[in-house]
């Protein structure tokens, strides 16, 4: 069965959405997962239309919670710290990346000690090889 935005507004109502932040926190997370990493500007507008509320509660919410992105497409965080941005294999194989990827390099992620380090789709992932970034974009 095909996932729904109208199934997705009724259910988080009923579970207190948009009164209950929490409850359209995970209306915003459901809706990234099922496109694709990112939250569509439609989706914006239907959710603020069905729930009678402004865009900038969402905004709100989006800019407070890191894994949480408005746009289109998916986003993959590379770390560029001093340990992390000596791997450029990494690198090489980000800049590479065409289509629905946005790439971003960020300073120094802190965990050295378990890098190079990568956050897809507001996920951190520790150890990357190409190998593992490949399964990561779904390539």
């Amino acid at each position: 069965m095909a996932w729904d935005l109208e199934e997705a507004l009724a259910y988080y109502q009923k579970m207190g959405a948009p009164g209950d932040q929490s409850g359209l926190i995970g209306l915003l997370r459901e809706v990234q997962q099922e496109n694709g990493g990112s939250i569509p500007q439609w989706a914006v507008e239907k959710i603020c239309s069905a729930y009678n509320i402004k865009p900038g509660l969402i905004l709100a919410l989006v800019k407070r919670i890191p894994s949480l992105r408005l746009g289109e497409g998916h986003l993959l965080e590379v770390c560029a710290g001093p340990n992390c941005g000596k791997r450029r294999e990494i690198a090489a194989f980000a800049d590479k990346l065409t289509g629905n990827v946005t790439v971003k390099y960020v300073p120094c992620m802190r965990l050295c000690g378990k890098g190079p380090n990568v956050r897809w789709d507001g996920t951190l992932h520790h150890g990357v090889t190409v190998e593992k970034l490949r399964e990561l974009i779904g390539e």
